[in-house]
């Protein structure tokens, strides 16, 4: 790994961590059932900033190895690797149960090792639950939009992966 690249990118993170007084980060597993491909499980880790007590801005990265679709007649398997950011509602942030909802923009990553596939953008829905203080259990399900298109050989193919997703994990909370 080039060294360069990892001292800007931690820089960077403590640059854009300084005004942060607020913040949380967590680790979860993953299953998404998606429209025209299969579905997969996968898992995760999301970093949260907390600008006022109910707002919070949300990013995930999630990774799923193994997507099944069809294309002319032939399985194809894909992987995909969702990266979300978006606003999420706390809506008792500091109570012992958090419920939430929000929303995003996801750039989704899509590999297969037949043929090809485009990566896009897409959007979320999100909502779920928060268990705990400062260490939290969490679940929540997402609804998660893109279309896509997969090309093998002569056959060419757009593909929904529309369909929800839904996390369990733990997050641990600092600040405010």
């Amino acid at each position: 790994m080039n060294w360069k690249r990892t001292v800007t990118a931690v820089a960077a993170g403590m640059l854009f961590s300084i005004p942060a007084w607020a913040g949380s980060f967590g680790v979860y597993g993953s299953y998404w059932d998606s429209d025209q491909a299969d579905r997969s499980w996968g898992g995760g880790g999301r970093v949260g900033i907390s600008f006022v007590k109910l707002l919070e801005l949300d990013f995930h990265g999630t990774y799923y190895p193994s997507f099944t679709t069809d294309i002319g007649g032939q399985s194809v398997d894909v992987k995909a690797k969702p990266v979300d950011g978006g606003l999420r509602v706390n809506l008792l942030p500091g109570g012992p149960i958090n419920p939430y909802a929000g929303a995003g923009v996801t750039y989704y990553f899509f590999s297969t090792n037949q043929g090809d596939i485009d990566s896009k953008t897409g959007v979320y829905g999100q909502a779920g639950l928060e268990f705990g203080r400062d260490s939290r259990f969490f679940v929540e399900t997402l609804w998660r939009k893109v279309d896509t298109r997969i090309r093998l050989a002569s056959f060419s193919r757009d593909t929904r992966f529309d369909g929800f997703s839904a996390n369990v994990g733990f997050t641990w909370r600092w600040g405010k």
